[in-house]
């Protein structure tokens, strides 16, 4: 890839960032919406994909080939419930993004206790960043939906960064 052409990607990626990213500050519950809907669809064509394979795979027999279509089916109904309350999957999103970075921080600010022994320097920075991690988790497993918002809202403030400084380098570049 020659530097100019690499250049006019940095260039074409920030925009792109900048513009989704102004999206999801400015429309947060309709760009939830958006990836509902995409999910839905991923769901749903999973499960067809699923029930296909199932029935033209040789290989599964009796309960594996009935298991693996009833699987398919459950993929199938999962993203049929998305589009009948847009909605509602709107705001799951924002549930589920909550919930699974407050586990992660959790997780996080556990393993960081569990390996502070082990270091010689900086004990007490990663004490602190420990810290932030379990007050960060418990927080966000509290109040899910208000916590995913808002990190669906960082999500865009950090997108409109990201382009501005693809965009910088583009004109540097």
């Amino acid at each position: 890839m020659s530097s100019n052409s690499l250049r006019y990607f940095m260039g074409i990626d920030g925009l792109v960032a900048i513009i989704f990213g102004l999206l999801v500050v400015v429309l947060p519950t309709d760009t939830a919406t958006v990836a509902a809907a995409i999910i839905g669809v991923m769901m749903v064509a999973s499960g067809l994909f699923k029930i296909v394979h199932a029935i033209k795979n040789t290989a599964l027999t009796g309960w594996n080939k009935i298991g693996a279509s009833l699987l398919g089916f459950f993929y199938i109904l999962a993203g049929l419930i998305i589009f009948i309350n847009m909605h509602v999957a709107s705001v799951s999103v924002f549930m589920v993004v909550g919930l699974m970075v407050g586990i992660a921080w959790l997780f996080e600010g556990v393993i960081q206790f569990s390996i502070i022994s082990r270091l010689v320097d900086h004990q007490s920075w990663l004490s602190f960043s420990a810290v932030l991690h379990l007050i960060a988790g418990v927080l966000l497993m509290a109040s899910p939906l208000f916590g995913g918002a808002l990190l669906w809202i960082w999500l865009g403030v950090s997108l409109i960064v990201l382009g501005v400084y693809r965009l910088l380098m583009f004109f540097r570049f």
